[in-house]
């Protein structure tokens, strides 16, 4: 019984792609079988369940979307009738029901456990973490520190205090809440714990089937779209986006990051999410963007750090995020593993036109890692050719050379296939994707001119560079209000790029104090000021 249900989920699976009445029927009466199943194993019970959330996220009738959710909802119950039998394989799965046991940052867990999502408990704390006597010691009331100074284990202290078992991670998070003026000294600190947590939730919301957006209207396909002209894409004008209310809005948030909590993984845009900042874009087959920045304590210097989740008919498909530097960006693209071999490339171009038009780019690099530079799977999967399909090139004419000419041989010889060896040649360097002719001014020339100031102007001395660059700021800004915490951060970092580049004038400086007060709240406001200012100052670069 066993190896027929393993065949019938392996002719499903051979079929996942074919769009026919033919494939549909021959869909329908597998995944009949296979539901028939009262025993499962985990392999064959998770490697259905994906198959089937790929064909509701890609349904090719109504009909055949409403069978595989009444599928999805029988997989639930089946889950829920055996929790108390499923072995150990089901845990850290995602899968209704089932249970986590994992370590993750103080906010997101703060987060998780405010929202209700889940509910997570202490499991243990991993050996060599640090130990709650120091990491207390400066967090805990002044009276109290002494009761860290008595050589008390974790547990032992805990109980000293008075803390009862079923609140203790509740009381480190409140404790690790007096750090958040120091956020990256409390992550430090927080990792350092090693503290691992039990995560379970009773809703079937919170897990890989149900967690998504409500859709108005399923799109059914008739392909897995292959086949398009991406530059048109790319260009087309994008819709205004979609208005959230308040619901709507809290369910977006809980969505993006159950997505990252459900699969384990965390991005810093959206665990460190402004909400202020969100925008969700519908656009064509199925396919929603949500875009999203960070706290302003979180923000990177000056770029800005915006994160995305693409949505499938409401399933949330693919995370990542730009890190955008005036009309120049950096892009990161991970497709959950669940919608692989669907339509990836569409994906991407749908992201690409996003980020294109929002933030008015001329360039976006793709760092190497995404094509295999430390990473094996983009080797084996031969990821630079995907890249290079939807324009991306070297900016390095020698690789550009050798891409070429890989291209012609691929075009002259029959079952021709890059060398792994070619491949990993080609991660020497990034890729590029041009919307524009000129090259736009890059991140790294600023950082690069600033740390050079740094040293030469002021012997290394940052505390001198930074002040005396204030200072110059300030002189030439002339400021009518103060700066708030958050503008003073943004205003060392405007000033040192200030005293670096050498820019001085009225119009740039204006543009700049517009700048300061606009990075902690509006990042989309932010770029078109950096924007502007750069397009003042090009003719200095």
């Amino acid at each position: 019984m066993l190896s027929n249900h393993k065949k019938s989920i392996e002719k499903l699976q051979a079929l996942i792609s074919m769009y026919s009445t033919e494939s549909e029927a021959q869909k329908k009466s597998l995944i009949d079988a296979i539901s028939a199943n009262r025993n499962w194993t985990f392999f064959q019970l998770n490697t259905y369940h994906n198959l089937l959330q790929f064909m509701s996220a890609h349904p090719q009738s109504v009909q055949q979307w409403m069978h595989i959710e009444k599928q999805l909802k029988r997989i639930a119950k089946y889950l829920s009738m055996n929790r108390s039998k499923l072995d150990e394989s089901y845990n850290d799965s995602g899968l209704p029901f089932t249970t986590m046991n994992t370590r993750f940052s103080h906010d997101i867990l703060l987060w998780s456990m405010d929202a209700a999502v889940c509910k997570i408990t202490i499991d243990h704390f991993e050996a060599g973490g640090t130990d709650l006597n120091t990491l207390l010691n400066l967090t805990l009331p002044s009276v109290e520190r002494a009761e860290t100074t008595a050589g008390l284990s974790n547990e032992e202290l805990l109980q000293v205090l008075g803390v009862k078992p079923n609140s203790r991670l509740s009381f480190l998070l409140r404790e690790f809440n007096n750090l958040n003026d120091k956020p990256l000294v409390k992550d430090f600190l927080w990792d350092s714990m090693k503290l691992w947590v039990y995560i379970y939730s009773s809703k079937i919301s919170f897990s890989r089937t149900f967690n998504r957006m409500p859709i108005r209207k399923i799109f059914i396909q008739n392909e897995i779209l292959k086949k398009f002209d991406h530059v048109q894409l790319m260009n087309k004008h994008l819709p205004a986006p979609t208005t959230l209310n308040a619901s709507l809005r809290g369910h977006l948030v809980t969505v993006i990051k159950s997505s990252l909590l459900l699969t384990m993984r965390e991005t810093d845009p959206a665990t460190y999410m402004d909400e202020s900042t969100l925008r969700y874009y519908t656009l064509e087959r199925g396919i929603a963007i949500a875009i999203y920045g960070m706290k302003a304590q979180r923000q990177l210097p000056l770029q800005s750090y915006i994160g995305y989740t693409l949505f499938k008919n409401g399933y949330p498909a693919a995370y990542g995020g730009s890190w955008i530097f005036g009309k120049s960006a950096q892009f990161g693209l991970n497709i959950f593993e669940t919608f692989r071999g669907g339509e990836s490339g569409y994906m991407l171009c749908q992201l690409l036109r996003v980020y294109k038009q929002i933030f008015k780019l001329s360039s976006i690099e793709i760092d190497a890692y995404q094509f295999g530079r430390d990473n094996i799977d983009g080797i084996r999967s031969g990821a630079f050719w995907f890249y290079y399909r939807y324009g991306f090139f070297f900016f390095f004419k020698k690789l550009q050379s050798v891409a070429l000419n890989e291209v012609s041989k691929i075009q002259s010889i029959d079952g021709y296939r890059t060398s792994e060896k070619t491949l990993i040649r080609f991660t020497e360097r990034n890729m590029v994707l041009k919307f524009e002719k000129a090259m736009p001014m890059q991140f790294a020339v600023v950082y690069k001119n600033i740390s050079k100031c740094i040293q030469n102007k002021y012997q290394a001395d940052r505390i001198l560079a930074i002040e005396n660059s204030i200072d110059n700021f300030i002189r030439l800004a002339k400021p009518s209000t103060h700066f708030s915490a958050m503008e003073m951060q943004v205003l060392q970092e405007v000033a040192l790029m200030c005293n670096a580049m050498g820019w001085g004038t009225k119009n740039e400086v204006d543009i700049m104090l517009q700048m300061i007060h606009a990075k902690p709240e509006d990042p989309y406001l932010y770029n078109n000021l950096l924007i502007e200012l750069l397009e003042q100052v090009k003719v200095a670069y």
